[in-house]
């Protein structure tokens, strides 16, 4: 299991990163297929090659769970300690170290609504 993080530059619209999940021990196979743009990737990775921008791995967390994937994409401060934005002082985000209050919360999907009940 491994998490990794994806730099664009320069930027792709609204995004600078993408933030993945591979149940692999290394990222790369999922990040080669991302940079060869098939049908597995990404879109949003797809989408930044085809605008030219230059994608490559920034930061790769081996151990690492599916609940810290959705950690740090909540957190959405990806930039403060990106090496390859040019921060170098801020320590990265420790997988084992995740706050228990997101660990115990669970995403409630009873509350949703659906247009065919609702007409």
């Amino acid at each position: 299991m491994t998490v990794y993080v994806l730099h664009f530059d320069p930027p792709f619209q609204h995004a600078r990163h993408y933030i993945g999940y591979t149940p692999d021990q290394s990222a790369a196979r999922r990040v080669n297929e991302h940079l060869s743009c098939n049908s597995n990737g990404s879109p949003l990775v797809r989408a930044a090659i085809g605008a030219g921008c230059k994608v490559e791995l920034a930061h790769e967390f081996p151990g690492a769970s599916r609940a810290f994937e959705r950690w740090l994409k909540k957190r959405r401060d990806t930039s403060r300690w990106c090496h390859c934005c040019g921060v170098k002082s801020r320590k990265l985000p420790d997988p084992n170290r995740m706050p228990t209050a997101f660990l115990e919360s669970k995403p409630d999907y009873s509350q949703t609504t659906r247009t065919e009940e609702a007409a």
